[in-house]
């Protein structure tokens, strides 16, 4: 009898399967483009998947990755390059989390690729009993490769479920209720110093309301923090109808009639409700911020990534993030003691919250490193924000006593969404740049 522990990827691999293995290498390897360019055409020829792969750099970069990924799957293995392959798949599985590539399509991948072996194999001239053993293995082999993957997939979108939610739960209500306020106040101004106007500055109305601060911030920043999904979507309703009767009244220029006006001033009435009434659900909530720098905790960046990534991959405009490291904060704990530290931290991050918009997100990444997110926000931007905080850290007397203040200085790495499904790819790029600016002699941005 076979026991079921033989199945588990660890112990496929023995001295029978790497002889088969070793036969099959020369015989699939070749073919391997073409099983790829298959995968493609298929699946690009459904909408549903298509949404996933059609981008032009993705797919330069997939199929080199998949090519790879199966050379390697279909290849002997010593005992430790079978781990080394466990865990590669593993980290495929983690990467489809991330990106939120629907584990269906990539089982239909499989399944696609793993027709086109079959074929191979069995057009090939090996003896029918090596066929047959060469079949199975291969089934074998990606079966529990795609077990491995499936596996470590689902224990991602677990951990990012849990942690959406903790967000959304673990909101201050205080801050919350706070920024709401402001976001309120903004669309009150836009308010006042457009429909009083109107219709001599007409053109006040050419710019999409959805683009204003207070429009980006409901676009991006409200979905993970709303308590209710039918407020929100009453919120968003209420968003495009401003944005329409906008629309509006432009193309009408000083043919509008104070009938239209009333109906954009009472829609945004009605939007200025919803967001009151989403402060006030929010009163009993707890903080989630960092205790010293009140930046958000590092562990509540990988949904806000992934909801970036998400709209600019369905042809929203490209966001950005900036990595911050304070220069020589080690040496400032060294000379003045870490109640120092925490102070030059502290009103370091105060700078940077000041300095970035409502819509963006300031994250504390790690001791005196810092992340900011800015949804629709191109290089250049972002390149003038990172400089404007630059200078501004710079020129800030940091006060870490009584009657003492120092100057400190920051690091900045850029780097913009440029279609890569995978937003580790952006951290990693900043980090990169961060990397580069601290090269270049610190106290300067890179991207």
């Amino acid at each position: 009898m076979v026991s079921v522990s033989s199945y588990y990827y660890g112990n496929i691999f023995d001295t029978d399967a790497n002889n088969i293995l070793k036969e099959l290498s020369p015989i699939i390897e070749p073919n391997i483009p073409s099983y790829i360019e298959k995968f493609y055409t298929v699946l690009l020829s459904d909408q549903a998947s298509a949404q996933f792969l059609d981008n032009h750099l993705v797919e330069i970069r997939l199929k080199k990755q998949l090519g790879q990924w199966l050379k390697k799957t279909l290849a002997p293995k010593r005992e430790d390059q079978v781990q080394d392959s466990l865990r590669s798949h593993l980290k495929v599985g983690e990467v489809h989390s991330r990106v939120e590539i629907p584990m269906p399509l990539v089982d239909a991948g499989m399944t696609i690729i793993k027709e086109g072996i079959i074929h191979t194999v069995l057009s090939s001239n090996l003896a029918v009993p090596q066929t047959i053993d060469s079949v199975i293995l291969v089934n074998k082999i990606l079966d529990a490769a795609m077990s491995l993957i499936n596996e470590s997939y689902l224990r991602g979108k677990v951990a990012h479920e849990r942690t959406s939610q903790e967000f959304i739960t673990a909101s201050s209500a205080q801050e919350l209720a706070l920024e709401i306020e402001r976001i309120k106040s903004s669309i009150y101004q836009w308010m006042t110093s457009n429909l009083i106007a109107f219709p001599k500055e007409s053109e006040s109305f050419s710019e999409s309301i959805k683009q204003k601060d207070f429009g980006l911030w409901i676009k991006h920043k409200l979905p993970l923090i709303v308590s209710s999904s039918k407020r929100l979507e009453k919120i968003n309703v209420a968003l495009d109808s401003s944005d329409q009767h906008r629309e509006n009244l432009h193309a009408q220029g000083s043919n509008a009639s104070s009938e239209d006006l009333n109906a954009l001033k009472q829609i945004l009435q009605e939007l200025i409700w919803h967001l009151t009434e989403e402060a006030n659900c929010n009163l009993a909530k707890e903080s989630k911020q960092d205790a010293l720098t009140t930046l958000l905790e590092r562990r509540f960046l990988d949904p806000i990534l992934q909801q970036e990534t998400q709209m600019a991959i369905n042809g929203g405009p490209p966001y950005s993030i900036m990595m911050i490291d304070l220069d020589h904060f080690k040496r400032v704990n060294d000379l003045y003691g870490h109640q120092a530290g925490d102070a030059v931290l502290r009103q370091c991050c105060r700078l940077i919250k000041e300095n970035i918009r409502l819509t963006d997100y300031a994250f504390r990444y790690g001791g005196e490193e810092m992340l900011i997110v800015a949804p629709e926000m191109d290089i250049q931007e972002t390149m003038k924000l990172a400089e404007r905080m630059r200078k501004t850290i710079h020129d800030t007397s940091i006060t870490i006593a009584e009657s003492r203040s120092i100057n400190v200085t920051a690091s900045f790495g850029i780097a913009s969404f440029s279609g890569h499904p995978d937003y580790q790819n952006l951290i990693n790029e900043a980090d990169s740049n961060l990397y580069a600016a601290k090269q270049a002699g610190r106290n300067c941005v890179r991207g």
